[in-house]
C-alpha cells in the first residue's frame, strides 16, 4: 500500500479497509467464463509510477474503539539495483531522534506506468450513456462493467466505471488496490461503483470525487490535489460494516495518495485514522514497462 499503518493496531480493520483500498477493485482473479483480466503476479506492488531515490514521509494518526490510539511518523524509500533493474522499498519509523528500519527491503515489481486501457482489460458488460453531477456540471459518461473473481477468498467483485465523454477531463493517476496488486484508474473516471459478494461478505459502494482542486500545503510548498470520496456498506462475518474513506492524489507525487482519512465500523469496533503526506521527493520514470 501506498501508506503503511501500525499493523497491530489496524488489524482489528483490515477486512473493511482492503474494500476500498484492497479488494474492492481488484480487477485480478479467475471469471470463469465471464470477461476477466489477471495481471502478471509481482513480487509487491506498489509505488509503480516512482523511480528509485524517491521518497515519502508520513504521519499517521490512528484511533480505535478497543482503545489503542497513535501517532506513528513513518519514511519509506524506494531503491534500486543498477545492475539488475530490481526495485524495492525500504520502511522506517521515526523513533524522536531519527529514523530507525522496521525491517529488511521489500522488493518491489518493475515500474509500470501503463494506462488502464494499455492494460487492455475486457469489460464484462458496456451500459447505457450516463449523466454524472460534480459540482454544478452535468458529465455524458461512458459506462462498463468488469467482473472479477478472486480465488483466494472466494469473493467475486463488479466493478463499473463512468467516463467522461468530452475528453476534457483528466486527472491525476489513482489506482484501485488489491491484495498486493494495482491497477490505474482511467484518466477520465470520474465515478466508480462497486459491489462485493463472497463467503461472510457482502458490500457495495461508490467512489466519487468532491473536489477537482483542493489546496494541501505539504512542507511549504503548496500541492493542488483531486479529491475522491468513498462510502461502503455491507456486511463481513456477519457483522454490519461502513467505511468512509477520503484520498488525496496530485500530479506532484503520481499515483501515491497525498492525504488519506478513513472511518471503519464493524459490529460494535470502529477504527478511525488520518494519514497524510508530510514531505516527499520524487524521481520521475520515463519508461511505460520496465525493461520493455
Amino acid at each position: 500500500m501506498t501508506f503503511v499503518f501500525d499493523r497491530l493496531i489496524l488489524r482489528v480493520c483490515l477486512a473493511a479497509f482492503v474494500l476500498v483500498c484492497g479488494a474492492v477493485p481488484t480487477m485480478a482473479g479467475e471469471a470463469g467464463a465471464v470477461a476477466t483480466t489477471q495481471p502478471a503476479g509481482k513480487p509487491k506492488e506498489g509505488y509503480r509510477l516512482l523511480g528509485a531515490g524517491s521518497w515519502i514521509i508520513t504521519q499517521s494518526a490512528v484511533n480505535s474503539s478497543m482503545g489503542f490510539p497513535s501517532n506513528i511518523k513513518r519514511k519509506v524509500v524506494v531503491t534500486g539495483d543498477a545492475a539488475t533493474g530490481a526495485r524495492a522499498v525500504s520502511e522506517a519509523r521515526w523513533s524522536g531522534t531519527e529514523f530507525e528500519p522496521t525491517g529488511p527491503d521489500q522488493p518491489l515489481g518493475p515500474i509500470d506506468a501503463r494506462s488502464f486501457d494499455e492494460l487492455g482489460l475486457t469489460p464484462h458488460a458496456n451500459l447505457r450513456d450516463q449523466t454524472v453531477v460534480m459540482g454544478r456540471r452535468r458529465y455524458l459518461c461512458a459506462v462498463s462493467q468488469y467482473l472479477f473473481r478472486s480465488e483466494p477468498d472466494g469473493r467475486s467483485i463488479l466493478v463499473t466505471l463512468f467516463r467522461d465523454k468530452t475528453g476534457a477531463i483528466k486527472l491525476p493517476a489513482r489506482h484501485l488496490s488489491a491484495g498486493g496488486r494495482e491497477i490505474p484508474l482511467p484518466a477520465d473516471a470520474i465515478q466508480a461503483e462497486f459491489a462485493i459478494e463472497g463467503p461472510r461478505m457482502s458490500a457495495k459502494g461508490t467512489r466519487r470525487i468532491i473536489a477537482m482542486a483542493s489546496p494541501l500545503v505539504v512542507n511549504g510548498k503548496t500541492c493542488v490535489c483531486l479529491v475522491e470520496s468513498t462510502r461502503t456498506e455491507g456486511t463481513s462475518n456477519d457483522k454490519p460494516l461502513t467505511m468512509l474513506a477520503q484520498e488525496w492524489y496530485c500530479d506532484q507525487l503520481p499515483g501515491e495518495r497525498m492525504r488519506n482519512q478513513t472511518m471503519t465500523s464493524v459490529g460494535k469496533t470502529r477504527v478511525d485514522s488520518d494519514v497524510t503526506v508530510v514531505d516527499f521527493g520524487v524521481v520521475r520514470v520515463e519508461a511505460k514497462v520496465a525493461g520493455k
